[in-house]
């Protein structure tokens, strides 16, 4: 069953945000029809706010506000029961391509393909900025692919950049994963599975390189 949350946003840029952002992860939004006698909470800008608190002449509201990627991220984390964001694990598929998965709790933020470790670094700093994490743990699986990649070189930036790196073994990691996980559509494919089960394995920390 698709989430469904009350709306009222106001300014056109960050609505747009809003639903490029939210279409990726199935959140289906409404208009009240009457804002006046609605009990649940509304999903708010600062401008819908103001109008809001003119029309219900002093009632409670029940609102959640957002104003930039920031709060629209945590904000879905919150409508898949995640409140407060303690570790960001990225699981990465050493292949031809990266493939990489992005999860908080069993919640997906992000999956997907990219050609080199900079690209991948810049997706993982994005999600760190928005949802401010204690810590982020990057998690690799050691292939026959890993030393395409340099493997060294890959785990002593991540280590330089502050992540938690752990190498994981990825023995039958391509099946579908054991894991139920919510949130972020996508299609996924055996390098996407990998990612996805070495997220959530147990493996060898790194510390230097």
């Amino acid at each position: 069953m698709k989430p469904s949350v009350a709306i009222f946003i106001y300014n056109p840029r960050i609505l747009k945000t809003l639903l490029d952002i939210a279409k990726d992860y199935g959140i289906e939004f409404y208009v009240p029809e009457d804002l006046t006698s609605i009990n649940d909470e509304l999903l708010v800008d600062t401008e819908g706010l103001n109008i809001l608190k003119d029309l219900v002449n002093g009632k409670e509201l029940k609102y959640y506000l957002i104003s930039s990627k920031q709060s629209i991220y945590k904000f879905i984390l919150k409508t898949f029961g995640v409140k407060d964001v303690k570790v960001l694990q990225v699981g990465v598929d050493l292949g031809s391509k990266l493939a990489y998965v992005i999860v908080c709790d069993n919640i997906l933020l992000k999956a997907g393909y990219v050609d080199s470790l900079d690209d991948l670094i810049l997706i993982i700093e994005d999600f760190k900025n928005y949802l401010k994490p204690d810590k982020v743990v990057v998690k690799l699986g050691n292939t026959p692919y890993s030393s395409d990649w340099s493997l060294d070189r890959v785990l002593s930036r991540l280590v330089s950049l502050g992540f938690e790196v752990m190498i994981i073994d990825e023995s039958r990691s391509s099946h579908k994963t054991q894991v139920r996980v919510y949130g972020f559509k996508t299609r996924f494919t055996a390098d996407i599975y990998a990612a996805l089960n070495i997220v959530f394995r147990d493996g060898v920390r790194v510390t230097t390189v």
